[in-house]
């Protein structure tokens, strides 16, 4: 398992959807839109991480991940298995 941070989503000529992680780039989700159906009036844009959210992934499952916080409610550290703490060949 690994933890990922959300990145922005982006949306290519209307058809495309993709949200990476904004530190290594992994890619989180990925969209084609053509192929998207929903219910006439529906709002046909799939759902997307928050932006900074912290999403762990372990083969074809993902979730979201509260961080870590200290007694005065400061934000501790990044969890273990953050991308961001390992080796930049591991996430290239």
């Amino acid at each position: 398992m690994i933890i990922h941070i959300a990145g922005v989503d982006i949306t290519l000529h209307g058809t495309h959807l993709r949200q990476r992680c904004s530190w290594c780039g992994y890619v989180l989700m990925e969209y084609d839109l053509t192929r998207v159906a929903v219910p006439i009036g529906q709002d046909p844009t799939p759902g997307r991480w928050e932006i900074g959210a912290l999403v762990a992934v372990d083969g074809d499952c993902s979730w979201t991940v509260e961080p870590e916080f200290s007694e005065s409610g400061e934000q501790n550290k990044l969890p273990d298995g953050a991308c961001a703490l390992l080796p930049p060949e591991m996430t290239a």
